[in-house]
């Protein structure tokens, strides 16, 4: 047990650097989503103790594996038949680069690490968006406070296996297409 509590410290401390620096090429990158993906395995195989639990709980469980939750995005949402935007909010994605970090992987066509959570209970879809264009999608205290009694219906890790996958996926799009341009 002590091993593992030094090795988050250690993981954690090295997380520190590595959100402070800045980003410039894909080894960089590949350094800061290793030590991100090494975190959340750590903290994925506690996952299911946090279903039915509060949304506080699960960063709570985070933050002692040494992740620091960055930004958040609005996760799935249901409309009315007649609305044109949606009424509720039913989940969140966790993401664990700063914006400049996020902007890089885009460019790069890069994977970011991020994990998917579904509520029981949908919350106001329009809370969820001012507080989303106040901090610019960053995990401030009025977001985490916003989401922090929300239960936890399912929790999904997502991008974890690979930082390439999306670049091979749009290049094998990309060959597909000039293919079926050239056949034409």
């Amino acid at each position: 047990m002590k091993t593992i509590v030094k090795l988050i410290f250690i993981l954690s401390l090295f997380t520190q650097v590595c959100h402070a620096q800045k980003i410039e090429t894909e080894d960089d990158y590949k350094v800061l989503y290793d030590s991100i993906v090494a975190r959340l395995r750590i903290a994925q195989k506690d996952t299911s103790c946090y279903i039915d639990k509060p949304f506080s709980e699960f960063v709570k469980h985070l933050d002692k594996c040494g992740i620091k939750i960055i930004q958040v995005g609005m996760g799935r949402t249901s409309y009315e038949p007649h609305e044109v935007f949606p009424r509720y909010l039913h989940g969140v994605i966790l993401y664990f680069t700063t914006a400049e970090q996020q902007n890089f992987a885009s460019n790069h066509r890069l994977s970011r690490p991020m994990i998917s959570i579904y509520f029981n209970e949908s919350l106001p879809y329009e809370k969820a968006l001012s507080l989303d264009q106040k901090y610019k999608g960053y995990f401030m205290k009025d977001v985490e406070e916003f989401y922090s009694d929300a239960v936890i219906k399912s929790i999904e890790f997502g991008f974890m296996d690979d930082m390439y996958r999306l670049k091979r996926l749009l290049e094998k799009q990309k060959a597909l297409y000039e293919k079926m341009k050239a056949e034409e």
